[in-house]
């Protein structure tokens, strides 16, 4: 297996750093992986178990970071600078970093792509092969999916919670969407208005993993092509619900679904690397 730091720009410009490894052999099926809120290419250590299992069977493997990178980033664009990160990201912006990454492969010779998410990363791949039905894109991988406003719920303060809710709104209306408003969950205890506004409250453009709901989802409906979620028995973030609920409202969306619970793990898979390699390895 051998290493590259890459380069690649969104498709508004913004400069995504990140790692590609590949096979001994040449091939032209890739696996791009999308990290979760506030993450980055590299903190997981579970990367390093997947780009070995992947690597093994002849398939590269690319990880990226992009623009809700940590919490908050200043990022190259062009000559000149932006900050953004998680605390200031809109969720649509997704289609901009990923299309620039999927056009990258492409322009290398990769012509079969999965497509995998972590955490809130899986909502962004999810929502990018609707929007965009790419016929290269083969397959889509989900290691920890979460169903984003209940979770925000689930770790907040009911008290918290409504005065977010309610400042953001007001700000938002007023147009100070990138003002910042006291948010527990990120490490520096804040977050823009419009990104909790429209991304962090029910039925934003993101709200389709509603673990809760009974009635069909529509959106999940779409996905077309074969889906394999992974989960742990103990993650904090997925289980929001029971987790036979979980497993029922994902079959019960995904056309094509396959379910791994891996027991004992959490969202980060942490302690389980070599249980996760053997269902990514199948």
């Amino acid at each position: 297996m051998n290493q590259e730091l890459i380069r690649i720009n969104s498709i508004d410009g913004i400069e995504q750093v990140g790692i590609l490894y590949t096979s001994k052999e040449r091939t032209k099926k890739i696996v791009i992986h999308v990290h979760g809120l506030n993450g980055n290419f590299y903190e997981n250590r579970f990367l390093d178990t997947l780009a070995k299992s992947y690597t093994n069977q002849n398939i590269d493997f690319l990880t990226c970071n992009n623009r809700g990178t940590n919490f908050i980033t200043e990022f190259l664009k062009g000559d000149d600078f932006i900050v953004i990160g998680g605390c200031l990201e809109r969720f649509q912006d997704c289609i901009l970093d990923i299309q620039g990454i999927i056009n990258w492969v492409k322009a290398k010779g990769y012509q079969e792509i999965i497509l995998e998410g972590h955490s809130y990363g899986c909502n962004k791949v999810l929502y990018y092969y609707n929007e965009t039905k790419d016929q290269n894109i083969k397959k889509i991988i989900l290691l920890a999916p979460c169903d984003i406003p209940k979770e925000v719920e689930k770790f907040l303060t009911k008290e918290e919670y409504e005065q977010v809710k309610s400042l953001s709104t007001k700000l938002v209306h007023s147009g100070k969407e990138k003002e910042f408003v006291d948010f527990s969950i990120m490490a520096n205890g804040k977050i823009s208005a419009g990104t909790f506004y429209y991304d962090f409250l029910p039925n934003g453009k993101n709200d389709f993993l509603k673990y809760s709901a009974s009635e069909k989802n529509d959106f999940l409906n779409q996905i077309d092509i074969p889906v394999s979620v992974i989960f742990g028995s103990d993650d904090e973030c997925v289980l929001t619900e029971k987790i036979e609920v979980v497993k029922k409202y994902l079959k019960n969306n995904i056309q094509n679904c396959q379910i791994h619970i891996i027991e004992g793990a959490n969202h980060s898979f942490q302690k389980k690397y070599k249980e996760l390699e053997h269902v990514i390895s199948k």
